[in-house]
């Protein structure tokens, strides 16, 4: 089947509803350009035990050996 152009017409109600969505998507760029990026944890070592928590936990694992 061949799509054809000019069969369906836009609303003046689908034009305005576009043109809002298209100013929100302006808006939502502008903050996110204003505000720094979001903390994703992505490169943090947080499966590592703190310093102090390693001696500690390593003084319980030798208790229960």
């Amino acid at each position: 089947m061949r799509f054809r152009r000019g069969i369906c017409q836009i609303s003046e109600r689908d034009i305005n509803e576009i043109n809002n969505l298209r100013a929100f998507v302006a808006e939502a760029i502008e903050v996110l350009r204003r505000c720094p990026k979001p903390d994703t944890f992505i490169g943090r070592k947080t499966q590592e035990p703190f310093p102090r928590e390693a001696e500690r936990t390593g003084n319980i694992a030798r208790q229960l050996s």
